[in-house]
């Protein structure tokens, strides 16, 4: 009985110390933003980053149910500090944006993180500033394809960026005065170009 108690004692000590767990998935086989967050693996240890495959599901809700099997699976808790997100393209959808902020509300331990249109925002934010709406998420595709020559989805553009992360930091701060300026909340349909992903770079402790 007593070694037994020692045993379970073990592994509630390992569990208590074990650096916290974040779980990060995006939309179907887009691999964009695995290749982009796990280049801050190694260089920001703060937590273990594990990707979830969702396999070609793009569905908010459908998304939403297989990370809080992963979050079961993985056995994270917050009070162990892990964290997870759900990283999304809006696509200048204002029936998408409903839909996520009534998912959002439902749960608590698993956070949407959206990009209007999408994460390429993030990317253009690195060269420049601009306040200009983007009509569909082939535009910041285009966009960025004139810093980056031959852009396209899963590409790993870690490295092509990452000089110019201060920068994307700066304008993404005067990105979210200028719709707060003009009385636009941000993650609205009306907030083009906006995105969230410096939130997951803050987490990690990138910023």
């Amino acid at each position: 009985m007593a070694e037994r108690n020692f045993k379970k004692k073990k592994r509630n000590n390992v569990q208590r110390h074990r650096k916290p767990v974040m779980l990060i998935t995006g939309e179907g086989k887009n691999k964009t933003e695995q290749l982009y967050f796990s280049s801050f693996n190694e260089q920001h240890g703060n937590y273990v980053i594990r990707f979830v495959k969702t396999g070609l599901d793009t569905d908010p809700s459908r998304m939403l149910r297989s990370m809080k099997k992963a979050w079961t699976a993985n056995g994270l808790n917050t009070k162990n500090g892990d964290k997870a997100y759900i990283v999304l393209d809006l696509d200048c959808d204002p029936q998408k944006i409903q839909k996520i902020k009534s998912l959002q509300k439902s749960s608590k331990n698993i956070k949407f993180i959206v990009s209007n249109p999408c994460i390429e925002v993030w990317f253009i934010l690195h060269f420049k500033y601009t306040t200009h709406p983007f009509e569909d998420s082939k535009d910041p595709k285009k966009e960025l394809a004139k810093y980056i020559p031959g852009y396209k989805e899963n590409m790993d553009i870690s490295e092509k960026i990452r000089p110019y992360l201060e920068k994307a930091v700066e304008n993404i701060k005067k990105l979210s005065e200028h719709f707060n300026s003009i009385n636009i909340k941000w993650g609205d349909v009306d907030c083009n170009p906006m995105t969230e992903i410096d939130t997951i770079l803050k987490e990690l402790g990138v910023l």
